[in-house]
């Protein structure tokens, strides 16, 4: 077989190339004005990071191991180690686990989570950890809004001393709003939930919207039809592990969203999902 000789203004050519080309992606990843949206790819669990106007990082829920790491680390400029609000939709592991890692690698300034009784001694010492860390802590209902460089995040649910004794009924419903783009995080939210919800007030704030992050990884206990007919998304994302034992997402929810023609995405198929907000 014959050797291929490669010379040195060759080398030099192809480390130019790879410099140049490491440059232009560092300068669009950095520079780029936009609001980006990333539904992470932490199998089987929530996590969406948002840097909003390339400025301030906001994380809500964070998956159920270290992978959420990686999905940071990619999607994070490397110089920035600090997360400004974090957001936990309600306790289950899935969906807070990965704040033990993110504690340990970044600094959080705020943690808002939910006010439910069904916490464990593993939540508990999240809450411990991130209090010994200096994280402001803190709990938002039905109305609570956050206002970041214009934007704005409001709390559709829960609803402040509402009972259930199902975990799932407490789980934070929250609408991120940028001009006319809207984006609505479910959590793990069951139908008797979001067809309470559609008998309220509220109801009038998450009419057309741009992209859902559909409740419970696609499970037939989320999703209602009479919801999505209210909300009439242009984007469904199912955030929902390869494979997993729960058979999720449910064949149901899927042939209702193909019915309305609303494109889906999926982390288990297409991975972590990147989404930029056009509105400047």
């Amino acid at each position: 077989m014959e050797s291929v000789k490669v010379t040195k203004n060759q080398i030099v050519l192809i480390l130019i190339f790879s410099f140049l080309s490491f440059f232009s992606y560092f300068l669009f990843q950095n520079l780029d004005p936009r609001t980006k949206i990333v539904f992470c790819d932490v199998g089987q669990g929530d996590a969406t990071y948002i840097r909003i106007k390339n400025k301030i990082d906001v994380l809500i829920d964070a998956g159920p191991d270290r992978k959420i790491l990686t999905c940071l680390g990619k999607h994070m400029p490397f110089w920035d180690k600090k997360i400004e609000v974090s957001f936990l939709s309600h306790p289950n592991k899935d969906h807070y686990q990965g704040f033990f890692f993110v504690n340990g690698r970044y600094k959080i300034e705020k943690f808002i989570t939910v006010e439910g009784p069904f916490v464990n001694r593993s939540y508990i010492k999240l809450i411990e950890s991130l209090k010994k860390n200096k994280v402001k802590v803190t709990k938002k209902f039905q109305g609570d809004q956050i206002n970041i460089l214009n934007d704005r995040f409001l709390f559709i649910w829960p609803a402040k001393n509402y009972f259930s004794s199902e975990d799932n009924d407490y789980s934070h419903i929250l609408l991120f709003e940028e001009g006319n783009f809207k984006v609505l995080f479910t959590g793990d939210a069951s139908p008797k939930i979001l067809n309470l919800i559609t008998r309220t007030n509220y109801v009038n704030f998450i009419r057309n919207i741009n992209l859902i992050k559909i409740p419970h990884h696609g499970s037939k206990n989320g999703l209602t039809k009479k919801f999505l007919e209210i909300i009439n998304p242009t984007i469904a994302v199912i955030s929902v592990g390869k494979n997993n034992s729960y058979s999720h997402p449910a064949k149901e929810v899927l042939e209702m969203l193909k019915a309305k023609k609303i494109k889906i995405k999926r982390t288990d198929i297409d991975g972590s999902l990147e989404f930029r907000i056009n509105n400047h």
